[in-house]
Parts: C-alpha cells; structure tokens; sequence
C-alpha cells in the first residue's frame, strides 16, 4: 500500500457502498474516513443479498474473494460464482478488513457541509467537524448528504436542481413510503436459496394486482403480508415440501416495494454521491449490490488519478472536478445500462408477462436455466475493476472487458447493412436460376422431356418416372432427373465437370453450416433447423437460400454475448460425430453420384437418393450422438482444468481440417484438371454466358448451376469476411478487416472457397474459446 499524501476522502455511510469504498481507498492508500450515523455499522437484522460476477471480481481484487465465498451459497457459472448469502456477514467482511479502525467513526449524523477551493468541512449532529478534499454520500436513498449538494448547487446557481429532482421516488397506490424492497410477478412464484449451514434465504414474487379483492388495507401491513405468505403457502418448492415448511422456520421476512431509478444530481464540486443516493436497483437482481461495488470501483479509480496527478500537494478544485466529473458519465451510463436489462430479467425471474408464465408449463428445464443464467450474465462483459490491482487468474466462459483487446460494440445499424448485402444476393440468384433461364428456352427443353419421357442427346436413355409410388414425391425427383442429368452424363463436358466441382465443394460448406446448427449460441434459433434449410436450398436453389441463413445468421449474432465462450460450445457428443456424419451422409453419396453408371434406371436412382445427402447429415450426426454412451457436461459443469482445454474443440478442429484439406486438394485437383484437358476450359467451365438466345439443355441449365455456386460463393465469401468484422468488433482479434478480406479472397482463388471457409472457421473456433486476450 501507498504512503498517504495531502488529500482526504470522508465517506458518508457505513453501508454496502460506503464500506466497499472504504476498503478500495485502503487499497489505494487514500486517507479516509467514514461517518456513520447510527451507533453499530453492522446492522443486527438484515435479509439475504446476491452478488454477482460484477461486483465479485471486486472483491477479489480486494483480497477478500475467499472470504466472502466462504459465507456464501455459490452458484458456479464463469470464473467467479454468484454468491448468495447474508448481508451482515458481507458487511461484517469489509469492516473487519479495514487496518485502521479510528477511520470508522459511528453515531456521527451529518448535519452540514461548507465547500471552499481550498477544500470542506463536515459537521455532525454532536458539533464535531471533520475536513476532506471530496465527500461522498453513501447513506442511503434519504440522504443528508445528496440534500446538502443540491442546496449547495442551487446557492451556487439558482435553479439548478429542482424540487422533482430530490424525490427519491414516486408513491404507489397500496405501497408505503419508504420502504425499501421489491415484491413482484406473479403470486406463488418463489426462489429459494440454500446457504451455509442449510440457512435459506427466500424470494416471493408477487404482484400488487394479483392480490386485489384477496387482502383489505395497505399491501405492505404486517396483517396483510401474512395473507399474502399463507395464500402462496401450499405451493410445492419439491415434490415432497411445501413452502408453508419454509415460512414456519423463517427467521425474519419483510414486504416492501421499491422502484428503479438513476439519478442525475449525483455530482456538485467536491460531492459526489453513489450507491442508493445515486441508483435504485430491483434487488432480487443482484445489480443494486454490484452497482454499489462497481461504481465504488470507478470512483476509487477517479479519485486514484486525483491523488497521482496532485502529485503529493493537494489537489486543487479543477482537478477535483474534472476526475469526479468523468466518474459521474462513466458511472451514469453504466446504470442507465443496468437499467434498462432489469426488466428483462424481472420477467424472467417473476414470469411478469404470458410468455414467461407460460415457460414453465411449456419449455424443458434446461431452457429456463439457460435464460436465467443469460439474464444474470449478460452485462458481465462490460463489468467495471479496480484498475490498479490484478485478480487471481480464474477460467471463465464470460470475459471481462478489460480481458480483450477492446471493450465489445453492438454490430449496431451495420448488421442491417448485412443483411441487405445476403437478400440482395438472394434476390438476384432468383432471378438468375428461375427467369432468366426461360429466355434461353429451358422450361420448354424440360417441358418436352417430361412430356416424351426420353432426353434429347439420346433417345436410348429413358426417364424413369417411379421412385415411391407418392405421386407428389415422384413428381419432385421427376422433375430433378429432368434438370440434372445433363450434368451427369457427357452430353455436355463443361457442365459435367462444372457439376462435379460443385457438388464436391459442398462438403466443407456442410460440414460449417451443420457445426454452427449445434453450436449453443444457436440454440433456439432458424440456424438449428438445418435439414430444413438443406431441403429447400437442393430443390431451390443453394445461392438463394444459403444467403437468407447468412442474414439469419447476422442478425442471431448481433448480441455481444453471442460471442462469448460459454456460448461458443458444441456439446462433445456432436463434435465427436460431426466428421463421420458429413463424409458417410453427404461424401459416400456424392462420390457414388459421378460413378459412370450405365443404366439410365440406376443414375436416376442415385441421384434421387443424393438430392437428400445434405439432409442425412444432421440426422446422422444426432443419430451417432444418440448411441454415444460416454456421459457428457454442459460448459457450466465444466472443471477448471476443462475450461483451460474445451473438449469440443479438437474435434472441432479435426472436422475443419480433414474436409479443408479434402476441399483444397479436390480444388486444385479440378483445376489442373481444366487447365490439362484438351476440350475444358476455365471460361467454358465456371464463367456465365449472359449472351441471349436458345440454347441447348445442357447450356441453359449449366447457366442457371453457375448462378447458383457464385451466389453461393460470393455469399459465403462475404460471410467468412463478416466473421473478421464480428470477432474484431467483440475486442477478440486485432485483424485488419481489408487485409483479412484480401486474404480470403486470394485462398478461394489459390485453395477453394471450401477450404478456405474452413480455414477461417478453423481460426474462428480458436479466437471463440480464447478466455484472455492479455
């Protein structure tokens, strides 16, 4: 710890905030003290509290992580638990932590405070004066302390603050001024938290409506809220206990409301103010406990740099200013983003709307698990820190963002840019594969070959026209015969082997869109129900549908959160099949495909059955996951020494490796192969003729295949570009975009768009499951 210099810090408040602050001053050296107005600083009753990664890395900087996890009920889910546990014995925790105690001052109520330039004066309610530098309120929502700035602030200026800006809230039909809690949701929904030593803490939602016409006078009586308990009483909390048995053994409960709100009139000269005087949080949350520790953090930080800057003197009231001022926006908007998620995550926790009502009854278990833990999760990215002292290093799924190169951004109006790029890929694919090529005469070529039964290059080869008895199915492999076969038979070289190379390059493509199906982020989502999107993008056309999932895609993966490890997992019993379910479901087909069969009857035969590779290959991959029989976790399950490793991922990356290495030797394979054949051209082969006129059959429906792989291509050139954007924006590489673009560029030219997809992809995987980036 530093040596102290000329500067002072007087902490108004003895709570959660004022403590924590404390200690980070303590941390930093900064001579402090703290006035309490009550006569003990640890209250004798008091309820439960949650805290949250936020605020618990906080503490670990502190030195108090073990600690305080020792008083608590972990819930373990990245790097640092939620821990649930008695307020008193966190508080208990903090004070015990202090070195010296004369900084801790009790029965000392701020009556006044004078603001000079040369600093402050302090005075109690017993007549004793104190000076500082800066004052901080930290006393609560009826705060001396924030009444004394505003009228300091409108001596200064008149009018500054107004009247509404020194409410603390609004009233509430049926609530009690003053008190402090929060009872929403539905009635009967309950939370119940097992701590040390089999004490409970319990939550019970409910809402103010719910009870009209069921309890008479004030919501909040101590009549009324035992009504309230007995009418939730039978509920079941397991199948075996009801909560009645919980509420016969409680200790202490109370009912209060409160209301969440951020207050802009935390700031004047040399006072600032923080914790309740400052915000108001849901408690069930978790955030009001973090918002206190967090914004402690970013205070300790400012008034660290006010300490470094003055450089032993005593800072003057610019500098003071200026610090605190930056402390304010950093802390202002920080609230305005916890507040702005709590609503969210009430619902999930108080099923405050139908959906959330009907989840329960209606969606598997591990759904809402997931939801809670993504609600309680999802502004850890952006967690504030001491930034003077190092955690202990601790395997995570969710980074912190001073972990990565730069702190996340939302993909913001560029996703739509996007989006629009894949659509109108899209659109002109359509036009391409399904109008332009009746100007060239197809749909008659294929009119008169469905009519006759018999192909126009040979005579000798007929069109089989049962598959399945199903006339409706019939029809459809009918109808595929009728388009494909000249591109399977050497009536046309060109589009021969222009449908070779296409169908082959499908593998690494399957094998990424059929990965990221699995991949937890896209749990949920239109990305899972790959079989579909194969189904229509075969009989479609891949350039039109593939595109649309891209745009899918861009907007599922907009969240900072998507990007996190925990949510990058491809569970071990799919990545372990994921190989074996891409060459067995879609390779063993296509190879079978350009075997130069000689009956007409088996070719078609074939093709029928290849036309639904694509969508053998999910199926095959659940299907071996299925009879797996080695007991798999989930990645919040995961030790620490599975964290370091991720289990999925070697499979992960023997899947992009082996097709990537198929697809670049297939791909150079093919185009020394043009290069060398006396009749092929690389012209005649992969570039469209957009000459009008009639063409022959094989001409007209080569045209409409090489609009398909270029959508497709280029489609997918773009969306491996758009991982780079992605992986940089979210603070996880330090890629130049333009540089990456080119690159990739000249692998789909030098290694195939196949191998080259899978090389990003390769590099992508390893860039998600990073935990720390410095």
């Amino acid at each position: 710890m530093e040596q102290k210099n000329n500067f002072r810090v007087i902490i108004g408040g003895s709570g959660l905030a004022g403590l924590a602050l404390a200690n980070m001053l303590q941390l930093y050296g900064i001579d402090f003290v703290l006035l309490e107005a009550k006569p003990e600083i640890i209250p004798k009753e008091g309820t439960g509290s949650t805290l949250l990664p936020h605020a618990t890395r906080i503490l670990d900087q502190l030195g108090l992580y073990d600690k305080v996890l020792a008083l608590s009920f972990p819930i373990d889910t990245h790097g640092y638990p939620i821990l649930c546990l008695d307020i008193q014995g966190l508080l208990q925790t903090l004070y015990d932590n202090i070195q010296d105690k004369r900084n801790i001052i009790t029965e000392k109520e701020i009556q006044h405070i004078r603001v000079s330039k040369g600093g402050l004066i302090v005075r109690t309610a017993d007549g004793s004066s104190y000076n500082g530098d800066v004052i901080v309120g930290t006393d609560g929502s009826e705060s001396t302390i924030k009444d004394e700035m505003l009228r300091i602030g409108n001596e200064v200026s008149p009018g500054r603050f107004s009247d509404e800006q020194n409410r603390s809230s609004e009233p509430c039909e049926g609530v009690e001024l003053g008190i402090r809690t929060s009872v929403l949701g539905d009635h009967g929904t309950l939370i119940v938290d097992c701590g040390p030593e089999g004490r409970l803490h319990w939550h019970s939602f409910i809402r103010l409506g719910s009870l009209t016409g069921k309890i008479k006078g004030s919501y909040l009586s101590e009549k009324a809220r035992k009504e309230a308990l007995r009418i939730i009483g039978h509920d079941k909390i397991t199948p075996d206990i009801s909560f009645q048995k919980v509420l016969d053994r409680t200790i202490l409960s109370t009912a209060t409301s409160s209301k969440d709100y951020v207050s802009g009139t935390d700031f004047h000269q040399r006072i600032i103010t923080i914790g309740e005087v400052a915000h108001k949080m849901l408690p069930i949350t978790g955030f009001g406990e973090g918002a206190c520790i967090e914004f402690g953090a970013i205070l300790a930080n400012a008034l660290r740099d006010i300490q470094i800057s003055s450089r032993g003197r005593k800072p003057t009231l610019v500098q003071i200013e200026h610090s605190l001022a930056a402390a304010k926006i950093d802390c202002l908007e920080k609230l305005k983003q916890l507040k702005e998620h709590v609503p969210g995550h009430e619902q999930s926790y108080g099923f405050t709307t139908s959906l959330y009502r009907f989840a329960p009854l209606q969606v598997p278990q591990a759904v809402i698990d997931d939801s809670m833990i993504y609600s309680l999760s999802h502004s850890i990215q952006l967690a504030e820190g001491l930034h003077d002292a190092k955690p202990a290093s601790r395997p995570r799924l969710v980074p912190y963002k001073d972990e990565l190169l730069r702190a996340p951004k939302a993909s913001g109006i560029q996703k739509w840019y996007w989006i629009a790029i894949y659509v109108f890929i899209a659109g002109i694919c359509y036009h391409g594969m399904w109008v332009q090529p009746g100007w060239f005469g197809l749909w008659e070529h294929l009119s008169t070959i469905l009519e006759t039964g018999e192909f126009p290059y040979s005579s000798g080869f007929p069109l089989k026209r049962v598959y399945t008895g199903n006339k409706t199915i019939d029809n459809i492999f009918i109808y595929l015969a009728a388009v494909f076969m000249s591109g399977l038979k050497d009536w046309n070289p060109s589009f021969r082997f222009l449908n070779l190379y296409f169908e082959g390059s499908l593998v690494q493509h399957l094998a990424v869109w059929t990965t990221e199906a699995y991949r937890r982020g896209n749990q949920y989502t239109l990305l899972a129900i790959v079989p579909v999107w194969f189904a229509l993008s075969q009989f479609a056309g891949t350039g039109i549908y593939m595109p649309l999932y891209y745009a899918v895609y861009t907007f599922v993966s907009a969240p900072e959160s998507y990007w996190w490890p925990l949510y990058r997992e491809v569970p071990l019993k799919y990545a372990q099949s994921l190989l074996w379910a891409v060459l067995v479901g879609f390779g063993l087909p296509t190879v079978a495909l350009f075997v130069r069969w000689e009956d007409p009857f088996t070719l078609q035969n074939v093709n029928a059955i290849w036309q639904l590779s694509p969508v053998y290959v999910p199926l095959l991959c659940t299907t071996l996951a299925y009879l797996d029989p080695h007991p798999k976790t989930r990645p919040s399950q995961w030790s620490q020494e599975q964290l370091g490793i991720m289990p999925d991922i070697r499979h992960l990356k023997r899947l992009y490796l082996i097709t990537g290495i198929i697809g670049l030797i297939f791909h150079v394979s093919c185009f020394v192969k043009v290069v060398l054949d006396p009749i092929l051209t690389l012209s005649s082969v992969f570039l469209p003729d957009f000459a009008p006129g009639q063409r022959s059959l094989g001409e007209a429906v080569k045209y409409m295949f090489l609009i398909d792989i270029w959508a497709m291509d280029v489609a997918t050139y773009i969306w491996t570009c758009q991982a780079v954007w992605d992986l940089k924006r979210v603070g996880r590489t330090d890629a130049n975009v333009l540089k990456a673009a080119a690159l990739i560029a000249a692998g789909n030219v030098i290694l195939g768009p196949g191998a080259t997809l899978c090389a990003v992809w390769y590099w992508r995987e390893d860039q998600l499951a990073r935990l720390n980036f410095k």
